[in-house]
């Protein structure tokens, strides 16, 4: 439901007086009194010290601003608003006191007059979810992120967690739409977030255009947390969107190694140590390691439909005996009676290897390159020119 993910909401109204409070709570005796017991009076103290005092009510109230405000602050809000029409804070105040039919009304002419008035800011997020109007929290949420790096860094995490929520997807899609200024610090958190990760590439998707500037996204970091939350298909579907779907019957991605991997694991991933390690150069994956060393040198994912297939393998030059390099296929689903992995020697050029996935129950595999140098050579320095499943 909506209200589920619109609770998460509230943490951070109450996380914002907290910090506000305490700056307050430093000047709460100090130049506000003094100033508005000058003449003529300081609207600005006016406004501050009622701020204040209000601030400390709130954050004695749990979080919740109070229905009504005293007499005190009514007062001085007045005295400040009077003296000073375009204070924010004074506005907000007398909104605070206002019949709660009113009570919007004033607060938005308060955010007209400073949209860095985290106090107006806060009573709009707590108003928008007691009204379920999503757009409206997402609204606010953006003041505060494009208005304050500090309110950034606490914002964000929660608008990422709201994307759990499937209610939150059109809504971010109109906001990021307008490229803020916060959306690659939004994209580089919800990757971390597994409860949102599948609604974040429903997200990405429509946000997709052709020909688009991908600066503000983290394409290469959602797929890649897609794949280690198990969600193959959502990131294989992402993966094509973004790199464009494959014009041929061979399965495995990038099969010739004419490019770099941009999103691995649906493409290439590479792995390198102080002693092996792995290269795409010149169209060949090149395998590297010393004496006695070796181990996974790359890998990607591969979706394989239940038939019989053909795997073929072409090496730019002969293997050394004392080097073993071999393909191995592991169901990467989480599955009851997953089929025991297949492993093909890579000592020479293959073709036609038959595997069937018939009736293997899993669709998607790890396609691993693994290798090891003898301890009895100098190590090895070994091209593969393709590898493909068919």
């Amino acid at each position: 439901m909506v209200k589920n993910s619109i609770i998460w909401t509230i943490g951070i109204v109450i996380a914002i007086f907290s910090g506000l409070v305490a700056v307050g709570a430093i000047a709460k005796n100090k130049a506000p009194q003094l100033a508005i017991k000058m003449h003529p009076a300081n609207g600005f103290a006016a406004e501050n010290l009622a701020s204040t005092l209000t601030k400390s009510l709130i954050q004695e109230n749990g979080g919740q601003f109070p229905d009504q405000v005293n007499a005190n602050v009514k007062k001085l809000a007045r005295q400040a608003f009077i003296a000073e029409p375009i204070a924010p804070q004074a506005v907000a105040l007398l909104a605070l006191g206002m019949p709660e039919r009113n009570r919007r009304e004033l607060m938005l002419a308060a955010r007209s007059l400073s949209r860095r008035e985290q106090l107006v800011t806060a009573w709009l997020i707590a108003d928008s979810v007691a009204r379920e109007d999503i757009p409206a929290i997402l609204d606010q949420y953006d003041t505060m992120a494009r208005t304050s790096s500090t309110a950034a860094s606490a914002v964000i995490p929660v608008m990422a967690e709201a994307l759990a929520n499937d209610s939150f997807i059109a809504p971010f899609a109109n906001l990021l739409t307008k490229q803020p200024p916060w959306a690659n610090q939004f994209w580089g958190t919800v990757v971390s977030i597994p409860a949102s990760l599948g609604n974040a590439a429903r997200l990405r998707e429509e946000l997709y255009k052709p020909n688009e500037s991908n600066e503000a996204y983290r394409d290469a970091e959602l797929i890649s947390a897609l794949i280690s939350s198990n969600k193959f298909q959502q990131a294989q579907h992402l993966y094509h969107l973004l790199a464009g779907q494959s014009q041929t019957d061979v399965l495995v991605e990038n099969y010739s190694f004419k490019t770099d991997p941009i999103y691995p694991p649906i493409d290439w991933q590479l792995f390198s140590t102080g002693e092996y390690g792995a290269v795409i150069t010149d169209g060949k994956l090149v395998l590297s390691a010393i004496r006695n060393s070796g181990g996974l040198f790359a890998r990607q994912v591969v979706k394989l439909p239940p038939r019989v297939l053909t795997v073929d393998a072409r090496l730019g030059g002969a293997i050394s005996n004392k080097a073993q390099i071999f393909l191995t296929l592991t169901c990467a689903q989480a599955i009851n009676n997953a089929p025991r992995p297949i492993r093909i020697p890579l000592d020479r050029d293959i073709s036609n290897v038959r595997i069937d996935n018939s009736r293997s129950g899993c669709e998607f595999y790890w396609l691993d390159v693994n290798g090891r140098a003898s301890e009895g050579g100098d190590g090895f320095d070994i091209a593969i020119e393709a590898i493909s499943l068919r």
